[in-house]
């Protein structure tokens, strides 16, 4: 499988998408939390073993819609999603990380991949991405 580059453009149109999965990742992570908790505290109902399954698979998949869309997670609490693009500064052709963190409305910012969130700068500062 290719890995996707994304646009500027193309990242902030599959934003409201991965916004609304990263939130329901973070709401089935912490379900799935509370319930092993409660299993190995030994106070879970008989069914908990069932909705952890469950709610395990449904990490999965939601997992599943990152990598498929080539999207990087790097945290659930806070949110802070990474998509791969390619950009061009001060005439030079480069790999970046388009960032974004939930206290944001759209993409604003990137990095390089090699660095991550202390130091991302403004989209701004790129020629194009």
């Amino acid at each position: 499988m290719s890995r996707h580059l994304y646009s500027l453009e193309e990242a902030q149109a599959l934003l409201p998408q991965a916004r609304a999965k990263v939130t329901e990742a973070a709401a089935l992570v912490a379900d799935l939390q509370r319930l092993l908790m409660q299993l190995r505290a030994g106070t879970a109902p008989a069914s908990t073993v069932d909705q952890a399954a469950m709610l395990e698979a449904g990490v999965d998949a939601t997992f599943a819609w990152f990598e498929q869309h080539g999207v990087q997670i790097k945290s659930l609490t806070p949110a802070l999603l990474d998509f791969p693009a390619r950009a061009i500064r001060d005439g030079e052709v480069i790999e970046v990380l388009l960032c974004w963190r939930d206290d944001e409305d759209t993409i604003a910012y990137y990095h390089p991949p090699e660095g991550g969130y202390a130091v991302r700068e403004p989209v701004a500062f790129l020629d194009r991405v």
